[in-house]
């Protein structure tokens, strides 16, 4: 006699399906960003790096920054608006990161997970009345605590530099240089603006090369170039309108800067008002760099800024200058842009202790909502706009 087991049925059954049909796999860790913005005078960028599965909050791992569209998010914006209450950077910040939302939210509806996100933006300390605005648009629009908020020239430097002490010139629309370590020294010059300074930046060359377009529709001696006449009139229409043009417009920094690539063109084709002008500018950008290389600094710098593509009348002026003022320091090209650097920024957020800390430092950089700490009362105050 053969003897059988009894057999469960619905447990064999159970079973089997269980081999055919395994459980579904939980739904994947969503992955975790870095977001950094720049906001400048003629335009804003975000972009947004995804962070390693492996890489948390408070470790020592470097995010990394991959190039293929499902790890990065890279999207444009308005400039900021100039109005009676001041800059409205916060409502440029707030519209681009729902820009970013509505770009990486899953197919759930889950909205992307942020560990830390930094800005970048002109006018911080005078135009910006409260960092604070600038904080709450990024905590209400992306979800996190880890913020910061930075004057671009800081976030030039630490494009340019990769984080390393020293001093960054930023030649944009406006001109700045910025000498510091990120803790204890901090030295600042011209960023003036386009009536008091800026010296060598673009509304500065392109003020000059009017004046060299205006000296050969008067027909002075000295000083006039045809070329330069000639470009302008073909952007800016006839001679006499070019006043009501200028004096008229809030923005008429970035329209005299809009001249700065007929000066470069004219300078490419030998003019030599226009060589002549791009290598003043050279040379003014080389001693705002030198004098923002103060006492406890290394001696590094670099110069940033689109203005530099204005070609080698001015970049050859520029290096050589500093050369002479400074024959012991080293001019280093430029690791990265400003956004670049508000990205360096917003993985410090993320480094854990064994990374020295960000400190707060008005009117350069805020953090969250801790109160930044003020310059020391023996420096002379910064009572203009740093960027």
């Amino acid at each position: 006699m053969t003897w059988t087991p009894d057999v469960d049925l619905a447990r064999t059954e159970s079973a089997t399906d269980a081999l055919a049909s395994p459980e579904p796999p939980p739904f994947p860790t969503p992955p975790r960003w870095l977001v950094a913005i720049d906001v400048g005078g003629s335009g804003s960028r975000l972009v947004a790096v995804s962070l390693p599965s492996a890489d948390l909050p408070d470790t020592d791992h470097p995010a990394v920054t991959p190039d293929d569209a499902r790890h990065r998010t890279e999207l444009t914006g308005r400039s900021v608006a100039i109005g009676p209450d001041g800059s409205d950077v916060a409502d440029v910040v707030r519209d681009l990161c729902a820009s970013f939302v509505v770009a990486r939210t899953g197919p759930h509806g889950a909205p992307p997970v942020v560990a830390a996100a930094a800005v970048g933006a002109t006018g911080l300390a005078t135009l910006v009345p409260d960092p604070a605005t600038v904080h709450a648009a990024l905590r209400t629009s992306l979800g996190t605590g880890r913020t910061a908020v930075a004057a671009d020239a800081l976030t030039a430097h630490l494009g340019a530099l990769g984080g390393r002490a020293g001093a960054v010139v930023a030649v944009g629309t406006g001109a700045i240089a910025l000498g510091t370590d990120l803790r204890d020294v901090w030295r600042r010059t011209d960023g003036w603006g386009h009536l008091l300074g800026d010296l060598g930046s673009a509304s500065w060359i392109g003020a000059h090369g009017l004046r060299a377009a205006l000296a050969a529709h008067d027909g002075r001696a000295t000083g006039g170039s045809r070329p330069l006449l000639a470009a302008a009139r073909a952007r800016f229409g006839p001679v006499p309108t070019w006043p009501a043009q200028l004096y008229t417009r809030a923005d008429r920094a970035q329209v005299l800067g809009s001249f700065t690539p007929d000066v470069a063109a004219a300078a490419a084709a030998g003019d030599p008002a226009s060589v002549q002008i791009l290598t003043e500018a050279g040379r003014h950008l080389a001693e705002t760099l030198a004098a923002a290389l103060a006492p406890g600094l290394p001696p590094l710098a670099a110069a940033t800024g689109g203005v530099l593509a204005a070609g080698p009348s001015l970049t050859g002026a520029l290096a050589r200058r500093f050369a002479a003022l400074r024959p012991d320091a080293e001019l280093v090209p430029s690791m990265g842009t400003p956004l670049d650097g508000a990205l360096h920024l917003a993985r410090l957020l993320t480094q854990g202790t064994s990374a020295a800390p960000l400190v707060a430092r008005a009117p350069w950089l805020s953090l969250g909502d801790e109160p930044p700490v003020p310059a020391p009362s023996t420096t002379t105050p910064i009572t203009g706009d740093p960027t």
